[in-house]
């Protein structure tokens, strides 16, 4: 058990933050639209994926 901790650690860490921040954006979201972060938040993706995208030439 402690060579595979030793070996993969890193990357099993790197998954659960991943994980973790994946949930927690999830939850500032939320299901329903009409909050004030909710809506700011995902303004946000919107334009960073539009910009990614002219930024790209696609």
């Amino acid at each position: 058990m402690q060579e595979i901790l030793k070996e993969y650690g890193p990357a099993i860490i790197t998954v659960v933050a991943i994980l973790a921040l994946i949930v927690v954006i999830v939850a500032v979201i939320g299901t329903s639209s009409g909050g004030v972060v909710s809506d700011a938040f995902s303004d946000l993706i919107k334009n960073f994926f539009s910009d990614a995208k002219s930024a790209g030439g696609v």
